[in-house]
């Protein structure tokens, strides 16, 4: 199901960045596609991460 919101719907991208479910080539496609709030959702991910 994730796959296909990744491909298909890009209007829900952004919260696949948040789901724990999501591993990295998953993200990496998020990224390379993007969509409404795809950048904004991997630099708070990416902040998350450093902290």
């Amino acid at each position: 199901m994730l796959w296909h919101i990744a491909y298909h719907v890009p209007e829900l991208r952004k919260w696949l960045v948040a789901n724990p479910k999501a591993d990295a080539p998953l993200l990496e496609l998020v990224s390379q596609r993007g969509g409404p709030g795809v950048r904004q959702a991997l630099e708070i991910l990416f902040e998350s991460m450093e902290a």
